[in-house]
């Protein structure tokens, strides 16, 4: 594990305490959780991102992502972003799950 020093504004650091009393946790692992929270949340809007600039798959953005494909639709869908998808891909996908 490595050490990140941060500066927060006091308004953060407010929140900060607010959260590790309320969940009876300490500072340091409220820390890593909403650190956790963040960096998960960036690696979908990242994921989206890249596929609706289809520079990546629907399977390579839930990849990404972290996700479930199945889970990554919903998402999709919570954002209103067009499904990508060719006749070819559905074909092979369809000839994969057949065999």
């Amino acid at each position: 594990m490595s050490v990140i020093s941060v500066n927060t504004s006091e308004d953060i650091d407010k929140k900060i305490s607010m959260l590790t009393s309320g969940y009876h946790t300490d500072r340091s692992t409220m820390i890593q959780n909403l650190i956790d929270i963040g960096v998960q949340q960036k690696m979908i809007e990242y994921a989206l991102e890249q596929y609706d600039k289809k520079k990546v798959s629907l399977g390579k953005a839930a990849e990404i992502a972290g996700v479930s494909i199945r889970e990554m639709l919903d998402i999709l869908n919570e954002k209103d972003i067009t499904l990508h998808i060719s006749k070819k891909s559905v074909l092979s996908d369809f000839e994969a799950a057949v065999q």
